[in-house]
């Protein structure tokens, strides 16, 4: 993907932008919870926690903003990719999963994903001391 300064930009760089298009405001955490849920429907926010390397708190409150506006337990900004229930058997524990919504962002993304290019570092420039310089 090449942006109209002329500079390449990579699948995953191309994923963050599309999230923070549709999201100004959006945070580390509601990303991370957003792809790991997408990755693993039905995962429970205890698991989601240990998947995100941070606390059950942060997941809580990640996946609880990312829920639909009107649905029990949603934050603001309730964008409306996630829906959280219960699988009938725990009815204290609560699944995650997308909704429609969050269904077609995964497809976008998907598509980015499709069209990979690796970051592809560019060749190491040679670097100058400047106490070598002087030293000569």
């Amino acid at each position: 993907m090449t942006e109209a300064s002329g500079r390449r930009r990579n699948t995953l760089l191309a994923s963050l932008v599309l999230l923070r298009r549709l999201a100004p405001d959006i945070t580390v955490s509601e990303m991370l919870a957003f792809l790991y849920v997408a990755e693993n429907p039905g995962v429970r926010v205890k698991e989601l926690a240990e998947l995100m390397a941070t606390t059950g708190a942060t997941a809580s409150r990640a996946s609880r903003a990312l829920l639909s506006p009107g649905d029990a337990g949603v934050l603001p900004p309730g964008r409306g990719w996630l829906l959280m229930a219960s699988n009938g058997r725990e009815a204290i524990s609560r699944h995650l999963f997308l909704t429609e919504a969050g269904l077609e962002l995964a497809e976008r993304i998907d598509g980015l994903i499709v069209s990979a290019r690796p970051i592809g570092a560019a060749p190491r420039a040679t670097v100058v001391s400047l106490r070598t310089v002087g030293a000569s």
